[in-house]
């Protein structure tokens, strides 16, 4: 498959243009059972009538010793790439991230939006358990799996990890929607400061709590920017204002988040990554809200 261009790498692989209407993927980590249930999930996204374009997999192939996707192309750009969006700039990008959020939570979910294994290897969610207490059981086996390196930063992290679950078993169902799991301003391509597309589902994407996409995306909407804590304040403000979310449900949303996903980041815990994710774990608002 001849490639006329790289658009980009990550942390599952790299992605090609084919041509104008096709990309490539090449994954590191992807099995073909993996691939399949991801074409799967994004062919139910697409027929629920979602209001942005999704991947589609045309077709996945075998290359050398992994596995290579063929999809289409979508167009646009990233919503930014900066991370450091000042008050004055971020209005519109913090309303095209409300249409984004608002496109899921209307969203009709089916049955193939839970497919998808959660956070490298973790099994999908069961659509029939609440979504607080799935998060919460893959909060204690995370701990349990990565307590030692996720102490460096975390000392207290059992009993942080301990009153995490119970807190998040402890809060009222809520009306099931398609949640991404990863709301990063990477992930949401514009035309004209517009979204129309939305990318790499995979990581945390399932069928649950809206609210967790809310309180993601307003983490992560200048993560390590000079501007972060300010922008998160008025994203979750602007989200509270639309959805009504409660603040105690956001915040252990996040420290639920931040938890996961450093345990996806203990082979590079020195890492920025990595201690931005045991931040959201040990902020004073966590804590406070924990009761510790």
């Amino acid at each position: 498959m001849p490639v006329t261009e790289v658009l980009g790498a990550g942390m599952e692989g790299t992605v090609a243009a084919l041509d104008d209407d096709r990309v490539v993927k090449l994954w590191d980590r992807r099995s073909r059972a993996d691939l399949e249930g991801l074409r799967t999930f994004y062919d139910a996204v697409h027929q629920a009538g979602i209001k942005l374009r999704v991947p589609r997999i045309l077709a996945i192939v075998a290359v050398g010793d992994g596995w290579a996707t063929v999809q289409a192309r979508l167009t646009g750009t990233p919503l930014w790439t900066d991370h450091d969006v000042s008050p004055t700039r971020g209005g519109r990008h913090a309303r095209a991230l409300l249409e984004v959020v608002t496109a899921l939570v209307t969203l009709r979910p089916t049955a193939e939006m839970a497919v998808l294994p959660l956070a490298a290897g973790a099994p999908p969610f069961d659509p029939a358990v609440p979504f607080g207490e799935s998060l919460a059981t893959l909060v204690e086996a995370r701990v349990e799996r990565d307590a030692a390196t996720l102490a460096r930063l975390l000392p207290d992290i059992e009993s942080r990890g301990a009153a995490l679950a119970i807190a998040l078993r402890s809060l009222p169902p809520a009306e099931a929607a398609l949640v991404h799991g990863d709301l990063g301003p990477s992930n949401i391509l514009a035309v004209e400061g517009r979204p129309t597309s939305l990318l790499d589902f995979g990581y945390l994407s399932t069928v649950g709590d809206p609210a967790f996409d809310a309180a993601v995306a307003a983490t992560l909407f200048d993560m390590f920017g000079s501007h972060a804590a300010e922008a998160e304040e008025w994203v979750d403000r602007l989200f509270a204002d639309r959805f009504g979310y409660a603040r105690d449900r956001i915040v252990l949303y996040r420290a639920a988040y931040g938890l996961v996903t450093a345990s996806c980041l203990v082979a590079v815990a020195d890492g920025r990554h990595f201690r931005w994710c045991a931040d959201l774990v040990g902020r004073p608002e966590t804590t406070a809200t924990l009761g510790l």
